[in-house]
């Protein structure tokens, strides 16, 4: 349970408003203690068993997507390709209802996104000359937790993360985003480390600070170190307040609303369909 992914060290922290903090919270706890959790699922609707005569969609949709997922690079694409997909999944299933569209829709909405991004997170990488990351797990401990990642590159001493943006106001300073620079610099052992950031063909990789960019973020200089032990501090609470749960039971349905629920329908082999993008890992921890 105290052991947390770099990506999520933001969101932990309670500085990504599209990612609660509270969520994170209960990832941890469905890893700890799965059963509980599972079961605590099952009874209050987030988790419901396939029907009998019920049909899912989930394998024809992702092996169409699969035909795609490596080109997806430019976010202008994005309705072209959705609208391609689901038009290829309805000729080849002739019962598809509004519900497995709806599925499919939030399926390659997030899919979309989470592969522009490693497709583009490549092309920056050749085109910038960095050396590639990915290569090994890091890891930091302190106070009885974890954080661990695969960083994105480097530049020589500098840890180099990269952001593609679905859109250009998407372009700039996000604290999440440096929480997560942070921990990677943390696990690394490094001093250094910069936010690239991509929009369509622009890479915004300025050495220097400005309104959309935090430029190369040094933790020998005053400035820098504050944050970084605020970041610290921040990060010991949030595995603090996870031993609070110890000895009770979380709220789910404080992460969890009711009109969200089922996030995702079990078949006999106990495996899940129509899993809710928003909830992934939390399904995919309880399997």
């Amino acid at each position: 349970m105290n052991s947390l992914e770099i990506s999520y060290i933001g969101a932990a922290c309670g500085k990504n408003k599209y990612e609660p903090r509270d969520k994170i919270l209960l990832l941890l706890l469905c890893r700890e203690y799965k059963d509980i959790y599972k079961n605590i699922f099952f009874e209050n609707g987030t988790f419901v068993l396939i029907k009998q005569d019920e049909k899912t969609y989930d394998k024809e949709l992702k092996k169409i997507y699969s035909e795609y997922k490596k080109d997806i690079s430019n976010p202008d694409e994005f309705n072209k390709v959705k609208e391609e997909i689901k038009d290829k999944l309805k000729s080849e299933n002739k019962d598809l209802s509004d519900k497995d569209l709806k599925h499919a829709a939030d399926f390659l909405d997030n899919s979309l996104k989470k592969d522009c991004g490693t497709n583009n997170e490549q092309k920056i990488i050749k085109k910038m000359k960095y050396q590639k990351g990915n290569n090994r797990m890091y890891y930091y401990s302190e106070n009885n937790w974890t954080i661990k990642g695969f960083h994105d590159a480097t530049d020589n001493d500098v840890v180099i993360e990269i952001k593609t943006r679905m859109r250009q106001n998407n372009v700039r300073k996000n604290e999440y985003d440096l929480y997560q620079l942070f921990g990677y610099m943390l696990s690394m052992g490094k001093t250094k480390g910069k936010i690239v950031q991509k929009f369509n063909k622009s890479i915004y990789d300025s050495d220097t600070e400005s309104d959309k960019e935090y430029g190369v973020v040094d933790i020998s200089i005053p400035k820098w170190k504050e944050k970084f032990e605020t970041f610290k501090e921040e990060l010991n609470e949030f595995f603090e307040e996870i031993k609070e749960y110890k000895n009770k039971t979380f709220d789910t349905e404080s992460v969890i609303r009711n009109e969200e629920k089922p996030i995702a329908c079990f078949d006999i082999d106990g495996l899940p369909h129509n899993v809710n993008p928003k909830f992934e890992k939390i399904v995919n921890t309880l399997i």
